[in-house]
């Protein structure tokens, strides 16, 4: 039997009479946590106390005991009641319920993720919870599945460690480079220091959410700053290119609850509450858990393509190695199939970019949900980057659509005749394999860079419209700004130090205004080209998908009469 620590027998020492300490649950910097029975009112409570190098300064056991006593005053079903906060020669300790159960966290790790319909019972539970707090002006600042405690049933949660983070804050003023909070679960706004309120809660609920749902964190990375840093400037992955068996209706409530913007998540716990309960009732009871997941051969081969694809297309990396040939889904099992993190890591070895292989996995999610129709013209990858805010708008534009079914050879020939009269440019057709390429090239009437593919396989068809805006955008500013503004700016500079006798403070500021104005201008007429040039493209894929839909609705209809007669 291990000996106790000697703060373990000093503290134990300082309680004698009125608690009986039992064992030690959980030690961490903000404290130590141990299972204890009280002596009078008999019965098991589980007592935190602080480390001995923050109990030492004033100014933390001052803001511990308010903080806790803080809590005290909360009383809520899913909150752990705190029934005493007090101080006792060099200890500082609060004592609350013993809740005879694991934490979220733990069970994750050693269960794997929820099913969907296990969990939203938790998880209404812990929003009612932040719901009553924050009406009573308390953020917990650190809501994270160690800090979610489940009873012995596993039917219920509860929060604790209401506080603890504002005390954390107090700490960190001695400990430089303390990072505040638990990195995974920070709001953007917690990371750069703003001002917080509930809605930075709602966003830690939303990492929970993710956590007991995936048993992946939205960003992961083997340095907390690189995990910070994610937090503000990369949007968190849809939960369902993670793992697509979410039904639709959660996934939505946690994808908006890790909006960047805190105006674009739940405007309160109560919204929440409301939409989790809506998400609840629309969940079959026998949807699986993600760790039950598995793709077959055929249905990983497809993502690994489809990914490959759009790796392809961009032009900025060489695809992979030919992957495989997919078909139809068919059932898989873990002996017979892969797990979806084996296809990420599988993926990856290949050389395929990441953004890709969850894009393909974003797809397959979104075929299984059935609630859009696939051919719908959507923006593509390169949309997602966001607007240069020198160009002030879109550099480089994407559209794509995928329809069900394949196209024959001819169907090919006549999909080519639709893209060129739909670019309406001069260019290139190259055919390979079963694909069609049309790529603009530079002529003395245009100086486009654009590419329009459509590729048939895996019983369905890809039409794929990609420009990049980049020459025209060095054209019209390095034009205007540089040569007509800098031009007459030069020309206004020296006429102006001409009639004031050289007054370089009054021919500068002239000198930058008409540069100034130039930019301007450059900017505005960039994106007025910009948006005729993200409309022309968005038509002319539409028209080709429209193409390609006739095309096989037309290879579908009874051999009596001519098909191709039929489409038109």
């Amino acid at each position: 039997m291990t000996a106790p620590r000697p703060d373990t027998l000093a503290f134990a020492q300082s309680l004698d009479g009125q608690y009986q300490l039992v064992r030690e649950i959980g030690r961490g910097g903000m404290g130590i946590v141990y299972l204890a029975h009280d002596l009078k009112l008999a019965r098991p409570v589980a007592i935190k106390t602080l480390p001995y190098h923050l109990a030492s300064d004033p100014l933390i056991r001052e803001r511990f005991l308010r903080e806790a006593r803080t809590a005290a005053g909360l009383a809520h079903p899913s909150i752990v009641p705190v029934h005493r906060a007090d101080e006792l020669g060099d200890f500082v300790f609060f004592v609350m319920g013993y809740v005879d159960g694991e934490s979220m966290a733990h069970h994750v790790r050693e269960h794997g993720p929820y099913r969907p319909a296990a969990l939203v019972p938790l998880l209404i539970d812990v929003a009612s919870a932040l719901g009553y707090a924050h009406a009573r002006g308390v953020v917990h600042r650190d809501i994270k599945a160690e800090n979610i405690l489940l009873d012995a049933s596993g039917r219920r949660a509860m929060v604790t460690d209401f506080g603890i983070a504002r005390l954390a804050q107090s700490a960190s003023l001695t400990q430089t480079g303390t990072v505040l909070g638990t990195v995974h679960y920070m709001s953007p706004e917690q990371v750069t220091g703003e001002d917080i309120d509930g809605r930075s809660d709602l966003y830690a609920f939303g990492v929970l959410a993710f956590f007991a749902l995936t048993g992946h964190f939205p960003f992961e990375s083997d340095t907390p700053s690189a995990v910070l840093v994610a937090h503000v400037t990369r949007p968190a992955p849809p939960i369902r290119s993670v793992a697509p068996t979410v039904p639709a209706p959660l996934a939505e409530v946690v994808d908006r609850l890790l909006a960047k913007s805190r105006e674009s998540r739940f405007p309160d716990a109560e919204a929440l509450v409301s939409a989790l309960s809506a998400a609840g009732q629309a969940i079959p009871e026998q949807a699986p858990a993600a760790s039950r997941v598995i793709l077959s051969s055929v249905e990983a081969n497809a993502i690994w393509e489809r990914a490959a694809l759009l790796q392809e297309m961009t032009g900025q990396l060489t695809p992979p190695p030919e992957l495989v040939r997919a078909g139809p889904r068919v059932p898989a099992t873990e002996t017979t199939g892969y797990k979806m993190d084996d296809v990420r890591v599988a993926a990856r070895d290949a050389g395929i970019g990441e953004k890709y292989v969850e894009r393909a996995l974003a797809e397959r999610a979104l075929g299984d949900a059935g609630s859009e129709p696939v051919d719908v013209v959507r923006p593509g990858v390169a949309m997602e980057a966001p607007i240069h805010p020198l160009a002030g708008a879109r550099t480089k534009i994407e559209f794509e659509a995928i329809v069900q079914g394949e196209l024959s050879d001819l169907d090919l020939e006549d999909v080519a005749d639709e893209i060129r009269r739909s670019v309406g440019d001069v260019g290139n057709v190259n055919s390979i394999g079963r694909s069609v390429t049309w790529t603009s090239y530079a002529s003395p009437t245009s100086q486009r860079k654009l590419q329009l593919s459509v590729s048939t396989r895996n019983g369905r068809t890809i039409i794929r419209g990609f420009e990049d805006l980049s020459q025209m955008t060095g054209g019209i500013f390095g034009g205007i700004t540089g040569g007509a503004g800098g031009g007459l700016g030069s020309a206004t500079f020296g006429i102006t130090m001409g009639v004031t006798n050289g007054a370089v403070i009054i021919a500068a500021p002239a000198f930058f205004a008409v540069v100034a104005a130039a930019y301007g201008a450059s900017r505005l007429l960039f994106r007025r080209m910009s948006r005729e040039r993200e409309r022309q493209l968005r038509s002319a894929v539409e028209r080709v998908t429209l193409r390609v839909r006739e095309c096989i609705e037309a290879r579908q209809l009874p051999r009596t009469t001519d098909p191709r007669r039929l489409a038109k």
